[in-house]
């Protein structure tokens, strides 16, 4: 697991009242590549964006760990499809957490 780019962002509409500032990260394990988000305002927070079935792959403990020690992640959020947004997981069953 490596990253392959990482690149700052800013996405930022005061007109509709978001303001979005971080680093985008894309990680590559083997043929599989991830995009991760994390968000100046929320340190140590970060959110797999891509691919959004990521609860499901195989994957996600390898990648759990890769984030918290290369990226200093504490907690970390997937795709939730009923809630249709994002949600942090318990990062030792890599679970939806349910708060």
């Amino acid at each position: 697991m490596k990253i392959v780019k990482s690149t700052r962002f800013f996405d930022v509409d005061h007109d509709i009242g978001y303001d979005y500032r971080g680093y985008k990260y894309e990680i590559q394990n083997e043929e599989d590549v991830f995009l991760i988000r994390l968000y100046d305002d929320e340190p140590g927070q970060a959110t797999i964006v891509h691919p959004t079935t990521m609860s499901a792959n195989r994957s996600l403990r390898e990648l759990v760990d890769f984030l918290q020690s290369e990226l200093g992640a504490s907690r970390i959020s997937l795709y939730k499809g009923d809630l249709g947004s994002y949600a942090e997981i318990d990062l030792g069953n890599l679970k939806f957490s349910s708060t």
